[in-house]
């Protein structure tokens, strides 16, 4: 058991993992991001889980 321990705590630690959301929003500020959602028309039409800018910011990270 402890050595699953150890892979899940390796894979919770990668650094790629805790920095991608910072630097996309550092990148592309979230008025940025909303100015360009906004430009293209593609603004939800209704209250959803995933809003727009989120949807972008996931776009951007794949």
């Amino acid at each position: 058991m402890a050595g699953v321990t150890r892979i899940v705590k390796a894979a919770r630690d990668r650094l790629p993992d805790r920095v991608a959301i910072g630097v996309l929003t550092k990148t592309f500020p979230p008025e940025l991001v909303d100015a360009v959602v906004d430009q293209a028309q593609a603004r939800e039409q209704r209250k959803r889980s995933l809003p727009a800018r989120l949807t972008m910011y996931f776009a951007l990270a794949m």
